[in-house]
């Protein structure tokens, strides 16, 4: 009995050892950097930071604008056969008069407001860098994890094919009497256990696969 225990043990466990070794093998490094791409067309987020810091670059015009704000022009007409000067006339001179006016307060003030909208913009572009490297980290983490979890349901799914199979065998020699009912109801059990495991491996490979699928706005199975 101890013995057929201890098969089922090894079996069990040496298998689920295997899963743990590595899977680097497995890494498609173009279909990696095709996820992160998707993910920063796709993630709002980042969608988000990018809008900022075009906002901001746009400020930044507006800032230069001001410099126009600085000169205001006029003009006055006065028609040449008016009197220079009497009750409706004030003006001393007859035509077209053009004026130009400047302002010397808003031309020294908008060279501050053009650096502060260029800060602000930088401060947007680097927010911007920045998340793209915390997403293209998050989508690797999340796609090494999702590799790992499909790793580890073939391992589990494996595990428990072979468990199957050898407490099929031994119901079958416990039917024609030579297995105990103790050794055939404990392989039962481990086979159970090995079941229990292939589906929690199968729902981890699930949720490891919809977190991928969040971050790069794409089914997986649309990704070539």
């Amino acid at each position: 009995m101890n013995r057929v225990i201890l098969f089922f043990a090894i079996l069990l466990f040496s298998v689920n050892t295997y899963a743990q070794e590595s899977f680097i093998g497995n890494i498609n490094y173009m279909l990696l950097e095709k996820y992160v791409e998707l993910a920063k067309q796709n993630y709002p987020k980042r969608k988000m930071y990018k809008a900022s810091e075009l906002s901001a670059k746009a400020k930044v015009g507006v800032a230069r604008a001001t410099y126009l704000d600085a000169f205001t022009a006029s003009y006055n007409y006065s028609p040449n056969n008016t009197y220079k000067v009497n009750t409706t006339n004030n003006f001393t001179l007859n035509g077209l008069q053009l004026g130009i006016f400047f302002n010397m307060g808003i031309l020294f003030r908008t060279p501050a407001y053009v650096r502060q909208a260029k800060e602000e913009h930088n401060e947007k572009v680097y927010q911007a860098q920045e998340y793209d490297i915390l997403l293209t980290s998050e989508v690797k983490k999340n796609y090494y994890e999702y590799l790992r979890q499909m790793s580890d349901l073939k391992v589990k799914a494996q595990t428990y094919t072979d468990n199957k199979a050898a407490s099929d065998g031994l119901r079958y020699k416990f039917e024609k009497g030579e297995a105990s009912l103790d050794d055939y109801t404990k392989a039962k059990t481990i086979t159970s256990y090995a079941n229990s495991e292939r589906l929690l491996a199968e729902v981890n490979l699930l949720k490891a696969k919809d977190s991928l699928e969040a971050l790069i706005g794409e089914p997986l199975e649309n990704v070539k």
